[in-house]
């Protein structure tokens, strides 16, 4: 482990580009926009593919390993700051918030590991920026399952619906109301 960031997360990471280059290998159109959102995310895939292999070829036991990491950590951001302003084409819904909260998470994670590291080692701001981290990785997750046509079942929005006048007269005229 380097910099709180396990082995475990680093496959995770890249099994989804395995999973996203099947995604974007497959025919879906020649739609403009569509082929440009492709060419961007491959682009992504593989920045990611190089910064994740150079974090697992890091020695920990290197005098450089911290630095070297916050260095690729950095790379990292870049990269999701990049794939949250891409242009996410109609027919993905919710792609483009999650993208936004992938990176700032990504972000936030980053500034954490810089902060851990740099000066006084901080176990409260690396365990901070790992859960940051992990956050940016769930939501990387669910653009997949989206892009791919399946959306999870856990950030689906359930509104719910005011009782009808009879179900409100049957409770004794109350009718739940949401927190303020």
């Amino acid at each position: 482990m380097i910099g709180g960031i396990t082995l475990n997360a680093k496959h995770k990471i890249l099994l989804l580009l395995t999973f996203w280059a099947a995604f974007f290998l497959t025919g879906c159109g020649k739609d403009a926009e569509l082929e440009n959102y492709k060419a961007n995310m491959n682009q992504f895939f593989e920045n990611i593919r190089v910064i994740d292999s150079s974090i697992n070829a890091l020695d920990p036991n290197s005098e450089t390993a911290v630095s070297d990491l916050l260095s690729l950590l950095d790379s990292m951001n870049t990269s999701f700051e990049q794939m949250a302003s891409l242009n996410v084409p109609s027919g993905f819904p919710g792609v483009d918030e999650l993208a936004d909260e992938a990176s700032e998470y990504m972000s936030e994670a980053v500034s954490y590991y810089h902060q851990a590291y740099e000066g006084e080692y901080n176990a409260n701001l690396e365990d901070a920026a790992r859960q940051n981290y992990e956050r940016a990785n769930v939501r990387f997750q669910y653009i997949v399952s989206i892009l791919h046509g399946d959306i999870p079942e856990e950030i689906y929005t359930y509104e719910e619906e005011e009782p009808s006048s009879e179900e409100a007269s049957e409770s004794g005229g109350e009718t739940a109301s949401e927190p303020e």
